[in-house]
């Protein structure tokens, strides 16, 4: 045997004479060097690091998050910046969930901040201002419950200033830029602007950047506003005094480059009241940009309780409103049972249309034997077929007559087809024979009336009883 074999032999005896063998204890796990708060990474502002929740704890007391469960944490600290206010972006890496929260430190304590959670795409953001310059924060990193462990990277950056009054004058046919939510978080414009005359407002935008409308006399544009557009669009604006008014478009809170195009202009008459009138039966044809020219607005009347119908076709949609501004419909097809009054239609998008109306006044109608819905008559009269329509508009109208039989119920006997006028439509029926009769019938409509069903009339033909 040789003497390495005899080492090993010997290692063994040696094992099993104290109790048996014992295996060689693991290694320990590599825990974060910043896995307790009271060591928590420093960071000098902006700052951009990279972390793992790999082996991570959690402390006994005072170590969860206020955005969900978590099952490990590591910790940051940084001091707050002049203007108070910081971006904290974590991108969690392969499938891990992961939540961020923000923590001022107080002596011993920790006063909450702020929170996020990360999202399908492994993303949490934190966007704050108001935080104490000088004062100390801590970040903590969690894994959410149940999460598979991987690394991150975490970036705790400073924001540039706002803008500040009085910004760039705004050219007549407006501006293309962008903003940033780090680099340029807002640009500012002016532009001058008449009592009373309403003006169109238009920021078209791929994602959610605001603008912010201050009026004449402001100094910072960190007070109330006259007018926001909270993700961009079309609006309508009209200044209570001449003079200097302020546009700030704002970055949202993507991450990505943002860019805008900002116009204004005077409204015209189809973008507010009165609007362009259309008929009834009517189609126009006209086009929205879905920039400074975002609608069209059209009215008309109803004078009698009916079924309107709005149609458009190509990518813009309707917008339906009464006259007090009471919201009736929207979408490309509007169909509804309106009373009298006035209306008005948006056309809101982008592309050209075509836009038809329609309004069909509401009817009622009914059928009678010699003006009743129940009658009897003798053998040989002829009697009165009527169809009556109210409100009196004409239209075509439908009769179909049926007679009884005892055994097989009602058969078919004749179809009237009339034309409706004033409200009436009267045709003669001499029955053939004794026997139970029934007629029911239709308003067919017209143009400008809508069809009604005129229910049932029965008619009995009976002479004397014979023995």
């Amino acid at each position: 045997m040789s003497s390495t074999s005899k080492s090993v032999v010997g290692a063994v005896s040696c094992g099993l004479l104290l109790g048996g063998f014992v295996a060689a204890p693991p290694a320990s796990a590599a825990v974060p060097s910043n896995d307790n708060r009271a060591d928590a990474t420093r960071l000098a502002l902006p700052a951009e690091v990279t972390g793992s929740l790999v082996d991570a704890t959690l402390e006994p007391t005072n170590d969860s998050s206020n955005c969900g469960s978590t099952d490990a944490s590591v910790w940051y600290r940084f001091k707050a910046p002049k203007r108070g206010a910081v971006i904290i972006q974590l991108d969690a890496g392969g499938e891990m969930d992961a939540t961020v929260d923000l923590y001022q430190q107080v002596r011993s304590k920790q006063r909450f901040t702020d929170c996020s959670e990360t999202n399908n795409k492994g993303v949490a953001t934190i966007d704050t201002e108001g935080l104490e310059a000088g004062a100390d924060y801590t970040v903590r990193v969690g894994r959410q419950t149940g999460s598979v462990a991987a690394g991150f990277s975490l970036r705790v950056l400073v924001p540039s200033p706002p803008p500040e009054p009085p910004g760039k004058p705004l050219p007549a046919k407006g501006v293309r830029n962008s903003v940033d939510r780090l680099l340029n978080p807002g640009d500012a414009y002016w532009t001058r602007m008449e009592e009373g005359r309403t003006m169109r407002l238009s920021l078209r935008v791929n994602q959610c950047t605001r603008l912010d409308v201050y009026g004449p006399g402001t100094s910072s544009f960190g007070g109330s506003m006259l007018k926001s557009l909270g993700c961009g669009g079309f609006s309508l604006f009209t200044p209570t005094e001449t003079g200097r008014y302020f546009l700030v478009v704002r970055a949202g809170r993507s991450r990505d480059k943002q860019p805008y195009r900002l116009r204004v202009a005077p409204a015209r008459r189809d973008d507010t009241t009165p609007g362009i009138f259309i008929g009834n039966n009517a189609k126009v044809r006209g086009r929205v940009n879905g920039g400074i020219d975002s609608r069209d607005l059209y009215r008309f009347d109803v004078t009698r309780r009916s079924t309107l119908t709005l149609t458009v076709t190509g990518r813009p949609l309707l917008r339906l409103v009464r006259d007090d501004g009471r919201r009736i419909g929207r979408g490309d097809y509007i169909e509804r049972n309106v009373a009298p009054g006035r209306y008005y239609v948006a056309v809101q998008g982008e592309g050209k249309y075509t836009l038809k109306r329609v309004s069909r006044t509401i009817t009622k109608s009914a059928v009678t034997f010699n003006g009743r819905r129940k009658a009897t008559t003798r053998p040989g009269s002829t009697t009165r077929l009527s169809l009556r329509v109210r409100p009196s508009v004409s239209g075509r109208g439908v009769m179909t007559l049926e007679r009884l039989d005892p055994i097989d119920g009602w058969q078919f006997l004749r179809r009237y087809r009339v034309n409706v006028t004033a409200g009436s439509a009267t045709v003669s029926f001499r029955p053939p024979s004794v026997g139970r009769y029934r007629v029911t019938g239709d308003y067919k409509g017209s143009r400008i009336a809508a069809a009604s069903y005129a229910g049932t009339a029965r008619l009995k033909v009976q002479g004397p009883l014979v023995d």
